[in-house]
């Protein structure tokens, strides 16, 4: 998420719009968005985790507890999905260079 902040005004603009979502709760997400999202794109808070469930995020036990592994979705102007990664651990991420080079091919 931070690399996605410090690659912001790339991606702003290509008229491209950054969402985060988050099923943690309401407090982690408002620390989420300054620290990570710096104020620069919202973090919102999927309590029912509905959203989460729709777009299909795993669930893995990690150290005990259960917990949704990242996904990245880039999703075009008519609401189809261009590109997807679903991450294994929760550090797994796609490399930025990845995402902006899937922001550029929806141009």
């Amino acid at each position: 998420m931070q690399s996605l902040a410090n690659h912001f005004d790339e991606i702003d603009q290509s008229n491209t719009i950054i969402i985060a979502i988050t099923e943690d709760v309401l407090k982690n997400a408002i620390e989420m968005e300054q620290k990570y999202a710096k104020g620069k794109f919202p973090v919102y808070y999927d309590e029912s985790k509905e959203v989460l469930t729709i777009l299909g995020q795993e669930i893995k036990l990690v150290d005990d507890k259960y917990r949704r592994m990242p996904a990245v979705l880039i999703v075009d102007k008519e609401g189809i999905i261009q590109y997807a990664y679903y991450g294994d651990s929760g550090k797994d991420n796609p490399k930025i260079e990845e995402l902006l080079e899937a922001i550029r091919n929806l141009q």
